[in-house]
């Protein structure tokens, strides 16, 4: 009897509360990336930017291993907003290589959001110069599954360097830095935005260089994949004694075709209209700004964004 009695307590109680919330909340995902990696937090921003200004939604944000996997959950209906870097939204739409199968239901929201560099590094008194002396090397590229494989593989053939003319190493960031602080790989990647948060903690204890991309290789990769850019990662960013020629490519965030129009709307709007948020959680992101968003879209707008760049006059 008590137990029954404690059941109709707790079940009033919650009827009462869920009078007071209206509305039944709208559950979305957003499949971000690695922890030590600079999108993880950038996912939490744009999460909490939604959760505060589009009404009814609540959103959760996940690690995942990078952008290869955040096309595969919004392909597969597993997410429902990621982060990839573009030219990997784009296999993923067309059904290139690292996929089997294409996605066409996965649609751009934000079409620029911050590039993504190459930064090799290695230890202050290795013997590797360039990206180009990696042959023969250990070389961690990354969390398995990471968007930046693919990049790097592109990246080294124009070099004429393929994967099988070193050991490529799959570890997450944190994991990656702390073998090459015990000298157990020659060579770390990290593929994104600088300062990435995991290298500033490897810097406190560990000195260490950047590889450059000469010159030559930057314009071979760029004739071949237009995606590239040619960019520097200046010499104050990580306390280095040189700026670092190297190069980068787009990062983009992605929905599903399948969400609303009106609920995509909001979002675009909640994100733009309160760009000094998301700014502030990374230095990255201090140059993101409206125009950014509707840059070089790689896969089609969702209708939704593309309703509201229109309506402020981003897109035609």
């Amino acid at each position: 009897m008590k137990r029954a009695f404690t059941q109709i307590i707790v079940a009033a109680f919650a009827l009462v509360f869920l009078s007071t919330c209206g509305e039944r909340e709208t559950l979305l995902s957003i499949a971000a990336g690695p922890s030590g990696g600079s999108w993880h937090p950038i996912g939490g921003v744009v999460g909490n930017v939604i959760n505060k200004y589009v009404p009814g939604i609540r959103v959760n944000v996940e690690s995942t291993e990078g952008g290869v996997q955040n096309v595969r959950l919004l392909g597969t209906h597993q997410a429902d907003i990621g982060l990839s870097i573009a030219a990997t939204a784009l296999n993923g739409y067309q059904g290139d290589l690292p996929y089997k199968q294409s996605f066409p239901n996965i649609r751009t929201l934000i079409a620029t959001f911050q590039l993504g560099y190459l930064q090799m590094v290695v230890l202050e008194n290795s013997d590797l110069r360039s990206v180009e002396d990696i042959k023969g090397q250990r070389v961690v590229l990354g969390p398995p599954g990471h968007g930046a494989i693919p990049r790097q593989r592109e990246v080294y053939q124009e070099m004429g360097i393929s994967f099988e003319d070193f050991t490529p190493i799959y570890l997450p960031f944190r994991d990656s830095l702390q073998s090459l602080g015990d000298r157990r790989v020659d060579a770390s990647v990290l593929y994104m935005a600088p300062p990435a948060p995991s290298l500033l903690e490897f810097a406190v204890t560990n000195k260490f260089r950047m590889l450059p991309v000469s010159e030559e290789h930057r314009k071979k990769v760029i004739e071949k994949y237009p995606y590239y850019l040619s960019e520097t990662i200046a010499r104050d960013v990580y306390g280095l004694s040189e700026d670092v020629p190297t190069l980068a490519t787009s990062s983009v965030i992605l929905v599903r075709e399948e969400i609303s129009e009106e609920l995509v709307y909001q979002i675009t709007k909640a994100i733009l209209e309160h760009v000094d948020e998301v700014q502030a959680i990374h230095p990255s992101m201090q140059a993101f700004n409206s125009e950014m968003a509707v840059l070089g879209p790689v896969v089609p707008f969702h209708k939704g964004a593309e309703r509201y760049f229109k309506e402020v006059g981003l897109l035609e």
